[in-house]
């Protein structure tokens, strides 16, 4: 496992938000693209930033990323 930088944290958590926004629960998926392009146009961050959010996210089992689907976990809902 890298390294995580702090900010990291923070970008996952905007990515979370974005389920939140959705009123998404554990469980329920969009699309990578959907989620992409929600952290951009929302200004979340870089896409360089997206990646390691992405990342961080999945390495603490609060998101799962499969077939290009973004799935919000239970730990993932226990955060926004």
């Amino acid at each position: 496992m890298t390294t995580a930088l702090p900010a990291n944290e923070d970008y996952a958590k905007a990515i979370l938000s974005i389920f939140g926004e959705g009123r998404l629960r554990p469980g329920q998926t969009l699309s990578e693209k959907q989620v992409s392009e929600a952290f951009q146009a929302k200004r979340m961050g870089r896409r360089v930033d997206y990646e390691d959010a992405l990342k961080y996210a999945v390495d603490r089992e609060w998101l799962t990323l499969q077939l290009g689907m973004v799935r919000l976990t239970a730990a993932g809902f226990g955060q926004i």
